[in-house]
């Protein structure tokens, strides 16, 4: 049996008849339309609010907010029919400019910003990066009911019309990205930004997982709303990154309709554990503080004391603005949890972080690495194996299973929703 892998310079495994194989992968989109046509019609059928073309009526300031380069959504497909909405209702270009949600990622450059906006984008508006750890850009809003306190960009807080683009797919953190999620942690501060992720660490994995209404999203809707957020218009990418699914309107409301398109398109079911996982991180795939999502689903199917082979090329290493990983490596969460606490690690979203690779590879399973962009050295300075092969990581996996192993092939698991199967268990 021969696997391939959606990267052009890695080379298909081949595995012998006498292994027990199971492919995963997501569901095909029979759809009939995929596209910027979706987009359309979700725009002219806004759920929980008006017609964006109503909503901007008499708006002087305007801020679009995107995600950033590290996700596939194609904003250049669509923004021109956000555009045709506001220009409806008498806006002029001066009076609209762009903001990059990076979270804590590293700034876009000005190349990555056409590829994602479309060139046209930026010779015609003004496109900012968010500067998550730069306080002069960030306006404090107040505190949230636990005490902590909450700024975003200024362009924000200042803006008469704040509408969010972005894809909705299953992630660990929050059980869905989209909807409040392209404010908070998107366009807000560190301090705002490590807490909402921290308190995902007090949440148990079985109220997260496939559920949009949970106790983080609670948190990052009321937050958003609190910030500003007006409208937002989201897509859902098939396994082809083609747009699947789309709704617009209501931060809460038509989130929660998108996420039941997500889960269809992203759904797998699993009934049993696997002694080998073999898994893809694509289209995450740019740093490991991507690619680990992948990580959080094979966490799902494979056995504890089991192997989880993660094919990713993570060009840019491990991340580019966290180097904490490499300084202390995984450790348990326990520790994780006093290095916090101690201010060893400033930052609470590298402890999430560093908690959730360290659920699969410290507390479950071996995990080994195929990676050209991080090194053999850097992998097992933070308690990876390393392979430079697929097939080198599977010949390896096989010595630290007993008898014939149990494999699972699963394909795009970053975006993957595994949906556990209680009736044919075991």
């Amino acid at each position: 049996m021969k696997i391939k892998f959606p990267y052009s310079n890695v080379r298909p495994l081949e595995i012998g008849l006498d292994v027990n194989v199971v492919q995963f992968a997501l569901p095909k989109t029979n759809l009939t339309t995929v596209g910027a046509e979706l987009v359309s019609h979700a725009l002219r059928h806004p759920i929980g609010n008006v017609r964006l073309a109503l909503k901007a009526l008499d708006k002087k300031k305007i801020v679009i907010i995107s995600d950033d380069i590290s996700r596939p959504t194609p904003t250049y497909e669509f923004i021109g029919l956000i555009l045709d909405e506001l220009h409806l209702s008498g806006v002029k270009d001066q009076n609209i400019d762009f903001l990059m949600a990076l979270g804590s990622h590293r700034p876009m450059t000005k190349k990555e910003m056409a590829v994602k906006l479309g060139a046209n984008i930026l010779t015609r508006f003004r496109v900012h990066n968010h500067e998550w750890d730069n306080q002069k850009c960030l306006k404090y809003i107040g505190d949230t009911n636990q005490g902590v306190p909450v700024s975003v960009n200024r362009l924000v807080s200042e803006a008469d019309l704040v509408i969010g683009l972005g894809a909705i797919m299953p992630i660990e953190v929050c059980g869905f990205s989209g909807g409040g999620k392209i404010v908070v942690p998107g366009v807000c501060g560190e301090n705002t930004n490590s807490e909402m992720h921290w308190a995902r660490v007090k949440v148990p994995s079985n109220q997260i997982l496939g559920k949009r209404d949970n106790p983080i999203r609670k948190s990052i809707d009321s937050l958003a709303k609190k910030a500003g957020l007006d409208y937002i218009v989201n897509v859902i990418l098939d396994e082809n990154n083609k747009i699947a699914g789309a709704v617009a309107g209501d931060v809460v409301a038509a989130h929660r309709a998108g996420c039941k398109i997500a889960k269809k398109v992203y759904g797998v079911k699993v009934s049993k554990e696997f002694d080998i996982v073999i898994a893809d991180s694509f289209p995450f795939d740019i740093e490991f503080w991507q690619a680990n999502k992948a990580l959080d689903t094979t966490g799902v199917f494979v056995k504890k004391g089991g192997v989880v082979i993660l094919v990713s090329p993570c060009y840019e290493g491990f991340s580019k603005t966290h180097s904490e990983i490499l300084e202390f490596g995984y450790l348990p969460k326990e520790t994780v949890k006093t290095l916090v606490k101690s201010g060893k690690i400033n930052h609470k979203v590298v402890g999430v972080h560093m908690i959730q690779v360290a659920a699969v590879a410290i507390e479950k399973a071996k995990v080994i690495l195929v990676s050209e962009g991080i090194s053999k050295k850097d992998a097992e300075k933070v308690g990876l194996l390393w392979a430079q092969t697929p097939q080198k990581a599977f010949e390896m996996a096989v010595k630290f299973v007993k008898g014939k192993p149990r494999v699972a092939i699963l394909k795009q698991a970053a975006r993957m929703l595994p949906i556990k199967d209680r009736s044919s268990a075991k």
